[in-house]
């Protein structure tokens, strides 16, 4: 955006300088004078890591573009934002950092001189919000080679965030402490893929500022990796008769299972089963047009189960692939 801008300054700036095209007859175009600079350059106040700038206009001029310089110790001085009030914030400061301020005026006639020179170190009284919505989704796909916990939350409004803190234990409940921690990140999502199957894994979640202030811990979530499911029956080889039951093992920590069925290894879902918290799922035909369509008997068919630990029924573990013919 910032880049929009100066880009547009320059045209800006190029257009009102352009005059005459030199021929006969032309014209001539009336000088401008560049603007007087801004006045009263003063720090309306400082906050969380920001400093609020105003101004007084320029005077004389209907509108004129205002570019905001900034400097940092003896680094030097550079455009950083610009606009058309008198008054602006600057934000996600650092707070060990003394920051130094000057303005410019541009109309038609060029850029003023700078304004008078201000300065503005930003406090950090404020501890950041507690992060939240803060979801854990396990994977165990042994097909892609995926084990992992996936964890995301709302990402934190405060201009002057350095991101979060990922705190993880085995036991439900736990104070976080720096053994807990995992990794501090700069965005509201972490992929924790040191994990093993079966292990239940709780997490809580901190926001941390520039100046070092952190967040209380957020609610605890959880999640496990689960076994992949073991069809049963039918399996490879078999026959099965309508209407077709379906059944595999039990895994405790699971809350869904769905059973999936299709006309070939990889493709063609023909099955509309509903989400079961059972190790069973009869499957009579699915409602295609408004009638149900069984399956074709003398037809081979390819079945797989899909285990979640979360009632909407995310997907977690599958199970290996089997196929069965639909008895004559």
């Amino acid at each position: 955006m910032k880049r929009l801008k100066f880009a547009w300054i320059a045209v800006v700036v190029g257009l009102w300088h352009c005059g005459g095209d030199g021929e006969k007859g032309t014209s001539p175009v009336a000088t401008i004078d560049p603007p007087q600079a801004p006045s009263a350059l003063g720090v309306e106040r400082i906050g969380d890591g920001e400093v609020w700038l105003n101004w007084q206009a320029v005077e004389g001029e209907d509108e004129v573009l205002y570019v905001v310089y900034r400097s940092i110790g003896d680094d030097a001085t550079v455009a950083i934002d610009s606009t058309f009030e008198t008054r602006y914030k600057d934000q996600g400061l650092r707070y060990e950092l003394e920051y130094t301020y000057r303005v410019t005026a541009i109309n038609g006639g060029g850029e003023s001189d700078p304004s008078n020179a201000i300065s503005g170190q930003p406090l950090n009284s404020l501890t950041p919000q507690v992060p939240t919505s803060v979801r854990a989704v396990a994977h165990h796909l042994e097909v892609l080679g995926r084990l992992d916990i996936t964890l995301d939350w709302t990402d934190n409004a405060e201009t002057d965030l350095a991101g979060y803190r990922v705190y993880r234990s085995t036991e439900q409940g736990f104070t976080p402490t720096l053994e807990h921690l995992l990794m501090q990140v700069s965005g509201p999502s972490f992929i924790d893929a040191e994990i093993e199957v079966g292990t239940v894994y709780y997490y809580r979640i901190t926001a941390i500022d520039l100046g070092g202030k952190e967040s209380n811990a957020s609610e605890e979530v959880n999640d496990v990796a689960l076994s992949s499911p073991v069809p049963l029956v039918p399996v490879s080889g078999e026959e099965a008769a309508a209407p077709l039951t379906f059944t595999w093992n039990r895994l405790p920590e699971a809350r869904a299972f769905r059973v999936i069925v299709t006309t070939s290894l990889t493709s063609g879902e023909v099955s509309d089963i509903p989400l079961t918290s059972d190790t069973t799922a009869v499957f009579t035909g699915r409602i295609k047009d408004g009638r149900l369509v069984a399956l074709e008997p003398g037809q081979v068919y390819y079945w797989k189960v899909v285990a979640s630990t979360h009632a909407e029924g995310i997907e977690n573990s599958v199970s290996r692939v089997e196929s069965f013919k639909v008895a004559e």
